[in-house]
């Protein structure tokens, strides 16, 4: 099982930051996300289940991503997400978002990737954990960068 617990501080509101959390705005974010998709229940609702798919070098990915939480309230944010690649992982991640004052916000985003199978668990004890860590990173950095530059509203 491979899990991650990063946090970082954006110059931005929180709404500005929360509204790239937002079904419509998951692109930016997750540039990889080529189709988000509503397949059940309603969107940003606890429930709700998004068709995505993923594409990654010349692999692509389809799958199914619940909506486990999702909590907007008006100084903390969260959302939980869950869903299966392939026969091979279990993926489970949150975002959550603090009110640090009205131009700032604290970003935690943690999860945990399990095996569900022997092929799966021995794929993520062979995964670098440098390389996983670079991966969560570089995605808080880009949430950071597309928040600090959008114009306010």
């Amino acid at each position: 099982m491979v899990k991650w617990k990063e946090q970082l501080t954006i110059d931005a509101s929180i709404e500005r930051v929360w509204a790239l959390f937002q079904d419509e705005s998951i692109q930016h974010i997750m540039p990889k996300v080529e189709t988000h998709e509503l397949v059940e229940g309603t969107a940003n609702k606890a429930g709700a289940k998004h068709a995505q798919v993923y594409t990654e070098g010349k692999q692509q990915q389809r799958y199914i991503v619940e909506t486990v939480s999702y909590v907007d309230e008006p100084d903390r944010k969260y959302r939980e997400t869950a869903f299966a690649m392939g026969q091979m992982f279990r993926v489970r991640y949150h975002f959550l978002l603090e009110k640090v004052d009205n131009q700032s916000t604290r970003f935690t985003y943690e999860g945990e990737n399990k095996g569900m199978n022997l092929t799966g668990k021995t794929m993520l004890l062979a995964g670098s954990k440098k390389a996983a860590r670079q991966t969560v990173l570089d995605f808080m950095n880009r949430v950071k960068k597309q928040a600090e530059q959008q114009p306010s509203h």
